[in-house]
């Protein structure tokens, strides 16, 4: 059994030069027919990062070493703590947003897309899976090295504090 307090993983892949973020509109529950980061549940033993890494290469084919712990997205439902999942941001150059060529099916989760960042964030935009809005402005109006715990139930975010690495 892992030793983590949360057992799953969501990682958001950026391109800086074209702000686009690469997602995944999931073919399953929960979330099914949404846009979401890549992602998934620690194997026994496995480290977050560990989790992230492969978790992303089976999802897209891409091995991304360079990810980085974010913080973690914590849910409550009824006012129990229903889990979470530890947030991870990569980056990626123009050379490897322009040689990954979408819309593209990859694995059995759903089809991969490189999407524009205000599309992403747009108000009105509900293709989008709820709390990534919540965790995408967070992490991207922040520096690297912030780290944050957010609170989300329901489709109100509770709240973010932001702690030490």
């Amino acid at each position: 059994m892992t030793s983590h307090k949360y057992i799953y993983t969501i990682g958001f892949i950026h391109c800086p030069e074209t702000n686009q973020i690469l997602l995944l509109n999931r073919q399953k529950a929960p979330w099914m027919g949404r846009w979401n980061g890549v992602g998934g549940k620690l194997d026994v033993n496995e480290s977050p990062l560990d989790c992230i890494i492969r978790e992303t290469q089976e999802e897209t084919g891409l091995l991304l070493p360079q990810y980085i712990p974010r913080g973690v997205l914590t849910w409550i439902k009824d006012g129990e703590d229903k889990g979470g999942a530890y947030l991870f941001t990569a980056s990626v150059t123009a050379q490897v947003f322009e040689e990954y060529v979408t819309p593209k099916v990859y694995c059995h989760e759903g089809i991969l897309d490189w999407k524009k960042m205000d599309w992403v964030l747009h108000e009105e935009n509900t293709g989008i899976v709820d709390n990534v809005k919540i965790m995408l402005k967070h992490i991207f109006t922040s520096v690297e090295e912030d780290m944050f715990v957010a609170t989300y139930s329901g489709k109100q975010l509770l709240g973010v504090d932001y702690i030490q690495k």
